[in-house]
């Protein structure tokens, strides 16, 4: 694609923009009362990248929970680093469920840990961020959706997708028909490498917490008791935008996979795939592999009038049936500077300015920043969350059978019920 028509499609997809109800663009009022005061629970790679673009103004960690010392002294350094400060530390999250100025829980611990947490900490009166998936089997997303719901307090989960200016924009496009009728969705989320972590050599005891040694500690994502892998790491995040932008949940799935390029002890697929079957006509197909990187990672909605691509998180790109050599393409900058000069939402000439090209790094983090400050503003001022326990339910579901599907072989019905906490 050349550069003049890069330029002239994004001219054409910010003209389809501005034709939309305001609705695609987010920002959230200074928060009156003051910041939410937080705790965070898992501080390694996600919790680091969540307490990295958590907004003081709007959600303040005043503490970091991790079983891990490295891990709470890296979250010291970068609470010195970004905010001048350092946070309390414990590695028990217990302790935290006491603390009257702790007013919300952040968890990004391993996914087997997701559930105990959760429930505790709704329990105590805590209101919840929970990162994806919410939990690693139906029944502990059904728990915590339950714990939230009778401790009324807001439960919030990490699809940050649905804070993503450019998915936002996207999915307006699709539900206003300018695809036409979609009956086929493909997302594909390819890497090329083993997904391991180097352990540390240090002396450190990891079974007190459940973990038989620093390899699975390290590694957790490798290994059943604590995670279901590639369906719950990556492919819950696109079973979400697909359920959100078509309006509809899957009611069977066809699973495959296994371990085809790595046997080096992991117990979870390094291959998956699935044929998710949804109402109406519509047929997702999801692979995500370990072998080859070429196509990166992406959704692709494909309509009777148009295809829609989003890819990396960052770019869209709108072919349209009658034309299918124009392409539309946006890149999605970091938002900073109009998010606070309005409430909600933006007029359509601030979300123009909003979706201006910029670097993708500043895209993809972005939406971070977002979720945490529309968590906030959920506390402080009742705004609703866009991804609350009940549509993280309806994402881990399908991809959670998807799983017990591939290592059956066969195909699996997912009744409406499965979809009920």
């Amino acid at each position: 694609m050349t550069e003049e028509i890069k330029r002239l499609g994004r001219r054409n997809f910010l003209r389809a923009v501005a034709t939309l109800p305001a609705a695609g663009a987010l920002a959230y009022r200074a928060l009156s009362s003051g910041p939410v005061h937080a705790a965070i629970v898992g501080v390694g790679g996600q919790g680091g990248v969540l307490l990295e673009n958590a907004d003081p103004a709007f959600l303040r960690i005043v503490s970091a929970c991790d079983i891990y010392p490295p891990a709470l002294f890296r979250a010291q350094e970068t609470s010195r680093k970004l905010y001048g400060r350092q946070i309390e530390s414990c590695r028990d999250y217990r302790k935290l469920l006491d603390k009257k100025e702790v007013e919300a829980i952040v968890i990004a611990a391993p996914l087997s840990a997701h559930a105990p947490i959760a429930v505790a900490a709704l329990a105590a009166g805590k209101h919840l961020f929970i990162e994806k998936t919410m939990a690693r089997t139906v029944d502990e997303c059904r728990a915590i959706v339950r714990a939230g719901r009778s401790a009324k307090r807001v439960l919030q989960v990490g699809h940050q997708r649905a804070y993503n200016p450019i998915y936002r924009e996207a999915r307006e496009i699709v539900r206003r028909g300018d695809i036409g009728d979609v009956h086929h969705v493909r997302a594909v989320w390819h890497r090329n490498g083993d997904w391991r972590r180097k352990v540390p050599d240090e002396p450190f005891d990891p079974r007190p917490w459940g973990y038989d040694d620093m390899e699975r500690l390290t590694n957790w994502r490798l290994y059943e008791k604590h995670s279901r892998g590639l369906w719950t790491e990556l492919v819950s995040h696109q079973m979400e935008v697909v359920n959100w932008f078509c309006d509809r949940l899957p009611t069977a799935v066809i699973g495959s996979g296994g371990i085809h390029r790595y046997p080096d002890g992991r117990e979870v697929a390094d291959h998956v795939y699935a044929v998710f079957e949804y109402p109406e006509g519509l047929t997702l197909l999801c692979s995500s592999i370990q072998s080859n990187a070429h196509d990166d990672y992406s959704e692709m909605f494909f309509g009777t009038k148009g295809t829609l691509i989003l890819t990396a998180e960052s770019q869209a790109y709108l072919f349209h049936e009658d034309d299918r050599e124009t392409a539309t393409m946006l890149d999605v900058r970091s938002a900073s500077g109009p998010l606070l000069r309005a409430s909600a939402s933006l007029t359509r000439d601030a979300v123009a300015e909003s979706l201006s090209p910029s670097s993708i790094s500043a895209s993809v983090l972005n939406p971070y920043r977002l979720e945490l400050q529309g968590f906030a503003a959920a506390i402080r001022g009742g705004v609703p969350v866009l991804c609350d326990g009940q549509a993280a339910l309806q994402a881990a579901v399908p991809v959670l059978i998807a799983d017990e599907a591939a290592r059956r072989g066969e195909r699996m019905a997912i009744p409406p019920e499965s979809y009920q906490a």
